[in-house]
């Protein structure tokens, strides 16, 4: 098979306006659909190619109760899991290297009187980075983790600082991150694989953000890889 044979995109999500408060698209579009090419090497950063569809439900007929699937993939890793999403809501800060430098200080005095305390029977007392900032695993908005290269502005063509739309993580939570776990999996979160329900993986076991422009959706995005 050679390398520019024609394969299908894989689908990552399909979001609706109506759930999602803040979503906004091309006018008239209510819908977006994201999408991904199998293989590494037809995308940024060593990761698949992403591509984000703007449509206009109203338009859209019945799905194909088969859709096409690709016969290859670069890794089995880039398959999701189907699976139904139910959005909700939760708040989160910056990444801590760009708060201010008094306001850091202020976070780590706080951690250090944290962990002075005895109130927390065994388990660690709660950190700023890993339990209270930018929220782990997959999500809409929000702000955006820069572990591995460190803050940086993403700017679009225009000139527009971009905005992170979409967060695709390898992992849902990680064990120093256990105050992301949602309620109704607190019970398994000492399961193996239980913070893995999509069954992708990006990088080194990171996550992968999609900036868009605000000024106008239709502009090309960018992506960081942590």
């Amino acid at each position: 098979m050679s390398d520019t044979y024609p394969v299908p995109l894989l689908p990552l999500a399909q979001l609706f306006a109506r759930d999602v408060p803040g979503l906004a698209g091309p006018m008239g579009a209510d819908v977006l659909q994201v999408l991904w090419c199998p293989f590494s090497a037809h995308g940024d950063l060593a990761t698949p190619g992403i591509h984000l569809k703007w449509r206009n439900s109203s338009e859209i007929g019945d799905p194909l109760a088969e859709p096409p699937l690709t016969a290859v993939v670069g890794d089995d890793e880039y398959v999701p899991e189907p699976c139904v999403l139910h959005p909700e809501s939760a708040t989160e800060h910056e990444y801590i290297g760009l708060l201010d430098g008094d306001l850091q200080e202020r976070v780590y005095r706080w951690e250090d009187g944290q962990a002075e305390t005895d109130d927390f029977e065994g388990d660690e007392p709660p950190r700023y980075q890993t339990d209270l900032s930018t929220a782990p695993g997959w999500k809409l908005g929000g702000y955006a983790t820069w572990e591995t290269s460190g803050p940086y502005q993403v700017v679009c063509t225009c000139g527009s600082p971009m905005k992170p739309l979409l967060a695709i993580a390898s992992t849902e939570w990680e064990d120093e991150t256990l105050s992301w776990v949602p309620v109704e999996d607190q019970h398994l979160r000492d399961e193996p694989e239980a913070n893995t329900p999509t069954r992708v993986s990006v990088g080194r076991d990171g996550s992968l953000t999609v900036f868009a422009c605000p000024a106008d959706p239709t502009h090309a995005h960018r992506i960081t890889l942590q």
